[in-house]
């Protein structure tokens, strides 16, 4: 009788027989009819490992934790809060101005662990279009796409002509604004064209320059307030003095102006943090991302808030609505270093050197914010070929991984700026900017109404939320108060139009940005009849979560197949 010898599998025969199997499953996920509700993951790299260096359609994960979290925090810091701030503290006073920058940082930051849940669920190269895709509908994700398109870009020659003009601080010759204009805009595409790391290093730099001057003027503003400057003391005395704005528009009764002034504020502090939500399209490219994505976004709520409100506090402790060197300063438009409230502060203590040191600084966030611009759009542009929404020449990528048919889209942009030179064509580059006034808002609005179907769906579906990596609190509750509060700031935003006499002009600049999403949304439903739609939650495909969430679910690629995924240990 011949002995039946039973030998032992290795755990490296386990884990093939493992990789085996989960390559056969995919092709049958793939070959199976997809719904509207479809995930647009490249196939090729979908079950690559956290720390993996390959991204979608040849693009390359090399963004380090550091690159994100300092790209988070300071992507929002810029010349609006360097130079446009002032106009906020005259509408409505320091109490005004304080209030409506805490209250929209609060609901900006809700909205942050919307999107950052969803994120760090399924981390992909289409951000909040993706979102938009597949929660809501694709024409949803359609007018998102084209919403965030003409966001980025139209801000990419804004910045550039920003620069140009911040340089007349020094240099008053008009005529050399086109050859400042070309240099930068030609420097910003190349630091976007040399490879993700290089990318990440340069934004690392720039925005650790913005927080430490940021941080060194709030010292400053608190030094100053209290007398440790020449001894000039204010002592916070205008929130006593003058809280609100008391002659908003001249209106009357009081407490109507106090109210719409401070209600302008809102409006303004929303515009402030426009742009915040692109970090969603950082985390395609982000090393290991969903540790990575989760530390950037559970830091960005306090640091960015944080940032805001202690500038906003020191510009309210040290300058009156009414001082002349402010009001001066706004009506200069915020075009160079002596719009900045921080100048006014310089001059009334008496420091001369600070406002060029503010102009330099403000010069490179400038710069940042166009690079993070450029970038946005390329990529933005890659997550839309990627749902068929736009042509497939925008997934090509080069060798360093960079999709360069976005860059040339992005440098088209660009040249925009040089409609600003001549006061003709400035006007008609003023109307191309309002195209994208209310593009956060309606962002903002999306990226919730996203997150309330993706919360629904995991619950649908037996998807474990409790086990996921980022959670926020409150939820659904806190998604459906953004929604709400960012929609009421949306429709009246533009109330000044309608003050004193209606202002067709006005009125339109504030709410272009409505009938363009509109136009987009009919348009792709008109055009792409059969996937259209918002898909059923029971559809939505929830496969690239983490394992631990999708444990017993359908999407389980050990429990619900019988196999039992191998432990490697060391």
């Amino acid at each position: 009788m011949s002995l039946l010898t039973i030998e032992p599998v290795l755990p490296t025969t386990v884990g093939e027989v493992y990789e085996e199997k989960k390559a056969d499953l995919v092709q049958e996920a793939l070959a199976a009819p997809t719904s509207n509700a479809r995930d647009f993951t490249d196939p090729a790299v979908r079950f690559e490992s956290e720390t993996t260096h390959r991204g979608e359609f040849g693009t390359r994960r090399d963004l380090k934790p550091r690159h994100v979290s300092m790209i988070a925090v300071a992507g929002t810091i810029g010349t609006g809060l360097f130079l446009g701030s002032g106009a906020s503290l005259v509408n409505g006073g320091p109490v005004g101005f304080f209030l409506g920058y805490a209250i929209v940082g609060s609901f900006v930051g809700m909205m942050m662990y919307c999107l950052g849940e969803m994120t760090v669920y399924s981390p992909n190269i289409g951000g909040f279009i993706e979102m938009g895709n597949k929660y809501i509908s694709p024409e949803v994700g359609f007018a998102m796409g084209i919403n965030s398109i003409l966001q980025y870009g139209l801000a990419i020659p804004a910045e550039i002509s920003a620069i140009a003009v911040m340089i007349g601080y020094w240099d008053p010759v008009t005529s050399h604004v086109p050859v400042y204009i070309a240099v930068f805009l030609l420097v910003s595409i190349g630091i976007n064209l040399v490879g993700i790391k290089f990318y990440g290093e340069v934004e690392f730099v720039l925005a650790g320059v913005k927080v430490l001057m940021l941080l060194a003027l709030i010292l400053f503003g608190l030094i100053a307030d209290v007398g440790g400057i020449n001894h000039v003391y204010t002592g916070g005395r205008y929130w006593r003095e003058e809280p609100f704005n008391d002659t908003f528009e001249n209106l009357s009764p009081v407490s109507l102006a106090r109210f719409l002034g401070f209600w302008k504020v809102l409006t303004q502090a929303a515009f402030a943090f426009g742009g915040i939500e692109s970090i969603a399209v950082i985390a395609g490219e982000a090393h290991n991302p969903r540790r990575t994505m989760r530390m950037a976004v559970r830091t960005v709520f306090y640091r960015i808030v944080g940032l805001y409100l202690l500038t906003v506090l020191m510009i309210g402790l040290n300058i009156s609505q009414h001082s002349s060197d402010l009001l001066s300063a706004v009506a200069m438009g915020g075009s160079t270093a002596a719009s900045s409230p921080f100048v006014v502060i310089c001059q009334q203590v008496g420091v001369k050197v600070l406002p060029s040191v503010i102009n330099a600084v403000v010069m490179t966030s400038a710069l940042s914010a166009c690079n993070e611009n450029v970038y946005a759009v390329s990529r933005i542009l890659l997550a839309m070929a990627r749902q068929n929404s736009m042509p497939k020449c925008f997934l090509q990528t080069s060798q360093l991984g960079l999709p360069y048919w976005g860059i040339v889209v992005s440098f088209c942009f660009g040249l925009l700026a040089f409609l600003s030179v001549s006061s003709g064509s400035a006007l008609a580059f003023t109307w191309l900017s309002n195209l994208s006034a209310l593009s956060s808002l309606i962002a903002w609005i999306t990226v919730c109404a996203c997150y309330t179907r993706f919360k629904r769906a995991l619950l649908v579906q037996g998807v474990d939320r409790s086990k996921l990596l980022l959670r926020g609190w409150c939820q659904p509750y806190m998604a459906w108060a953004c929604i709400v509060s960012f929609t009421i700031i949306l429709v009246f935003n533009g109330f000044t139009a309608f003050l004193h006499q209606f202002s067709v002009s006005d009125f339109f600049a504030s709410y272009i940005t409505l009938p363009v999403f509109g136009l987009c949304w009919i348009g792709f439903r008109l055009v792409k009849k059969d996937v259209i739609g918002m898909a059923r939650l029971e559809d939505i495909d929830l496969s690239n979560g983490p394992e631990q969430a999708l444990r017993e679910t359908r999407y389980d690629l050990t429990a619900a197949h019988g196999l039992v995924q191998p432990v490697v240990k060391g």
